[in-house]
């Protein structure tokens, strides 16, 4: 933690002093979020003012005096109300500004909802502005109880991201989904006042570098490191390179144990046909000592996969881990098989009649189980958020929390 600390505090002493600049960087109007994706029907109340307005303009419902409440569905390409009228899209709008709170399904959203047909279903988009786009992510992605700066830090590395992806889901006509893909947003519904006060003081602050808003990646836990972009995706991005991290968070360590059968049948769901799997070697490590790459042996072939993808298949939390077996023991009393993952690089040197290389199976051994450690939650890269809560705690501002986890970048802001 020492080490932590002294590394800390030389690299805020290379920060810019002033938290903020005045900037360029453009902030739409509104954007658009995909809240519901390929569904065939969607309940609604559309607020006192509110209307129901098709594609060539025509007012189909108007909630003038009282609101209302009706239900669209996907039919034939086409979206259809109650009384049977056809459209590729209709706009549900919340009054005569767009101030209203608009139920979709149960749940309240701002601004104004576009419904469009996706062939036999729909995809519904919430269309409002940023500022209030961001109050409905901050309490879905951190807890609104943590120290204001790790709040703040969050209200504007989310404002960064969103700036730096939109048009992400061009291909669906809104930026960014309300999912992990993108950031999990929660409407008004999931608002809360203390994050609804990061934001607003936060408010046009956006992390830039070389004057352009930074994709500001964040994660949940680092496991004591972050990783290096080119790490994870092969993607070097110069802002997002690996730091130590102080991380208290319950995620910091876990483990996971799955069965020999349990191990092959997550590989042949996911069509790899290798067999039986003998063999686990880990080929590349991040800077963190994240696995980067790995090879899966099977009695049928092998297959090279990233990190990430042995993370999705396996279900783990991040791909900071390490992977023993236990087995039992053979009827014929021979040597045990090295067991700890440690001991891949130094199989070949060590091996021997009595004891063959880790993977190999000796005669008379049967696996049991495979043994997963692992350290932290997400992918590892950008900003730690129980590390940002940590650095809150100990007195940190936003600024000083952003520019630590994202190197050489300027918090710029642009007046409202």
């Amino acid at each position: 933690m020492r080490r932590f600390f002294l590394l800390l505090t030389i690299v805020l002493l290379c920060i810019n002093a002033n938290p903020s600049v005045k900037a360029a960087v453009k902030i739409p109007s509104e954007i658009r979020i995909g809240i519901l994706q390929n569904v065939k029907a969607v309940d609604f109340q559309i607020p006192k003012g509110g209307k129901l307005i098709s594609a060539s303009g025509k007012i189909l419902w108007n909630a003038a005096s009282e609101p209302k409440t009706l239900r669209l569905t996907a039919k034939n390409g086409t979206i259809s109300t109650p009384n049977g009228n056809l459209s590729e899209y209709f706009t549900v709008t919340s009054g005569a500004d767009n101030s209203g709170i608009i139920w979709v399904n149960g749940r309240q959203y701002r601004g104004k909802i576009l419904l469009r047909s996706a062939g036999k279903t729909m995809n519904v988009i919430n269309v409002l502005d940023l500022e209030h786009y961001l109050q409905g992510v901050l309490p879905k992605e951190v807890s609104p109880s943590w120290p204001m700066e790790a709040l703040k830090a969050q209200a504007v590395a989310a404002r960064s991201y969103t700036l730096a992806n939109l048009n992400k889901h061009s291909g669906s006509k809104f930026d960014l989904c309300a999912g992990t893909h993108c950031q999990v947003y929660g409407g008004k519904s999931a608002e809360y006042s203390r994050t609804n006060q990061a934001v607003k003081e936060t408010a046009g602050m956006v992390a830039t570098y070389n004057g352009k808003a930074i994709a500001a990646l964040y994660h949940a836990s680092s496991g004591g490191h972050t990783e290096c972009s080119s790490d994870v995706w092969n993607w070097d991005v110069p802002y997002l390179k690996g730091v130590a991290d102080l991380d208290l968070s319950p995620h910091c360590y876990w483990d996971k144990v799955m069965t020999a059968s349990e191990m092959d049948e997550a590989f042949r769901s996911n069509g790899y046909q290798i067999g039986h799997i003998t063999q686990i070697i880990p080929s590349k490590t991040g800077t963190s000592g994240r696995i980067t790459s790995c090879i899966f042996v099977g009695e049928r072939g092998q297959v090279e996969l990233t990190g990430e993808k042995v993370r999705t298949i396996l279900g783990l939390k991040s791909t900071l881990f390490t992977i023993a077996w236990e087995q039992a023991q053979p009827s014929n009393g021979l040597l045990a098989i090295p067991t700890s993952m440690e001991a891949l690089a130094f199989a070949s040197q060590q091996s021997s009649a009595a004891q063959p290389p880790i993977g190999i199976w000796a005669p008379g051994y049967q696996p049991f189980q495979w043994v997963i450690h692992g350290r932290g939650w997400g992918h590892g890269v950008g900003m730690s958020q129980w590390g940002a809560m940590a650095m809150a705690e100990r007195g940190h501002t936003f600024d000083e929390i952003l520019k630590y986890y994202y190197y050489g970048i300027t918090i710029e802001s642009r007046n409202q």
